[in-house]
């Protein structure tokens, strides 16, 4: 078979993965135990790493919060919450198997999600939380990550590009003359390993609606916050480029399942919110 076919078939193999809406189904490398097992490793590596925070209080609060979403996720998977200090940006080697893919860049947007169950929550998050309801849908939103195994099946994307190059480059086909040839093209299926993240985020967003109405906190509370940053303005290359999608898109995803919902009254609250929340803003 000669390279340029074997190219092309490289390059349906990883198309066809990039085809997939992400889903808890489709193309994925990771059995559960690998996911779990591996997703450990890594969660073990960020503790060594990270400013971690252990306040009982505050651990006791947010495994509270985030017990009572888990019954509305895939309990496939058991979540644990850590909290770390991130008003410093700390400095952390990327690391695989995480969502958002660019957790330790910058501000922390959402807590960090790893695959099979840890979950590292920035203590700004609910140092600035406006109210509960918005600090469960960021709980939510990583756990429903995980639900959906979107770091594994980024993982195995990755994979496939990376498997596609390396039967081009077998044959002595350079990334330049695979793309100048036509023969697959590697900036398009990196870009559409882009594609694939900010879709997930909005997956992750949509189930978050989900779990935090079903616990009983009002979604409405989740647009409000993506409103807020969506205000701040942004765009150019950094978002034609970035793995998180416009927070224009993420208020339309949240607004459009909150449609889809039946009428709740919301009512849901620890009670605890307000105390938390100061405690988290007092530690330094």
């Amino acid at each position: 078979m000669n390279f340029a076919i074997r190219g092309m078939l490289a390059a349906l193999l990883v198309l066809s993965a990039f085809a997939q809406e992400p889903s808890a189904k489709g193309v994925n490398f990771y059995s559960l135990d690998r996911e779990i097992r591996t997703g450990q490793q890594v969660a073990g590596d960020l503790e060594r790493s990270l400013p971690i925070i252990r306040v009982p209080r505050l651990d006791a609060y947010i495994a509270k919060l985030g017990a009572l979403l888990a019954n509305y996720a895939d309990r496939q998977f058991a979540y644990r919450f850590t909290v770390y200090e991130d008003r410093g940006f700390p400095s952390v080697a990327p690391a695989e198997l995480l969502m958002p893919k660019d957790p330790f860049l910058g501000q922390p947007v959402e807590p960090v999600a790893v695959s099979g169950g840890p979950i590292f929550v920035p203590i700004s998050l609910l140092a600035n939380a406006q109210n509960e309801a918005e600090f469960a849908f960021q709980l939510a939103h990583a756990m429903a990550h995980i639900a959906l195994r979107h770091a594994t099946k980024a993982a195995t994307r990755k994979e496939l590009v990376d498997l596609a190059m390396v039967a081009l480059e077998n044959e002595g086909v350079t990334r330049v003359k695979a793309a100048r040839d036509g023969i697959v093209a590697p900036a398009a299926m990196e870009f559409g390993l882009l594609t694939f993240i900010r879709a997930s985020e909005l997956q992750a967003d949509k189930a978050a609606t989900e779990m935090v109405a079903a616990a009983g906190y009002d979604p409405e509370e989740a647009i409000r916050y993506l409103e807020g940053k969506a205000a701040l303005g942004g765009g150019g290359l950094d978002k034609l480029m970035s793995a998180h999608p416009t927070p224009e898109s993420r208020v339309a995803a949240v607004k459009a399942r909150n449609q889809q919902l039946p009428m709740h009254a919301y009512t849901t609250g620890t009670g605890e919110f307000a105390e938390m929340k100061a405690l988290a803003g007092n530690i330094h």
